[in-house]
């Protein structure tokens, strides 16, 4: 064994190759290394959205300013929408019960001794329940005056104005001139007379339900 290794350093030395078996010798091997694995990072995983599940709305305040600005303009239109038509109404209103008002403000001061029936009929039927009473019991009394001196009298409306007014209820002055005759003084007579007439809207109609003289 030391011989050997003697022999072996002695032909390195005298430049000699050596005899080292080929199993000594160190070969490369026929296998290529292997890189070490390289890490690989995992995806993020996105998750799958639901499509029955609502998205969430995120508001920005400039959009939530908008919105509200929206809904405020809206809301001043249809107040003012409300406003014209609540004038518009009541407008209406005013003028239908101012011309009711003077025709049955004639119609209250002008009878003739000879149609008192039809006379106070025509009035209760333009009248509400409760006024309509009350005109009964009235006639009532001085119906049998008025037939006992033939009296007529006829009524001319000057002048016709609202003071209070809402879209069902008005309250009407009227300024009539009533001439009258009867047998006590055959000469007519002129008498002016402050009607304060009450209306209200029933059934579509406007009808007497208070009156007043001054």
């Amino acid at each position: 064994m030391k011989n050997t290794q003697v022999k072996t350093v002695t032909r390195r030395v005298a430049g000699r190759p050596s005899t080292t078996k080929k199993s000594d010798r160190l070969v490369p091997s026929p296998v290529p290394r292997t890189p070490p694995p390289v890490e690989e990072k995992p995806e993020p995983v996105v998750a799958a959205e639901d499509p029955e599940r609502p998205r969430k709305v995120v508001l920005r305040p400039r959009r939530i300013l908008a919105g509200v600005l929206v809904l405020l303009l809206i809301g001043a239109a249809a107040f003012a929408g409300w406003q014209w038509y609540r004038h518009e109404r009541l407008d209406s209103a005013r003028d239908e019960a101012s011309a009711a008002a003077g025709k049955y403000a004639v119609e209250l001061t002008s009878y003739d001794f000879g149609k008192l029936d039809e006379n106070f009929k025509t009035v209760a039927g333009n009248s509400t329940a409760a006024f309509a009473q009350q005109y009964q019991e009235t006639t009532n009394g001085i119906k049998p005056l008025l037939q006992q001196y033939k009296a007529v009298s006829k009524s001319t409306v000057l002048q016709n104005g609202i003071v209070d007014a809402t879209t069902d209820r008005v309250v009407a002055v009227l300024f009539v001139d009533q001439t009258i005759t009867n047998t006590n003084s055959p000469q007519a007579r002129v008498d002016r007379n402050r009607v304060e007439l009450t209306l209200v809207h029933q059934d579509g109609r406007w009808l007497i339900d208070g009156l007043q003289l001054r």
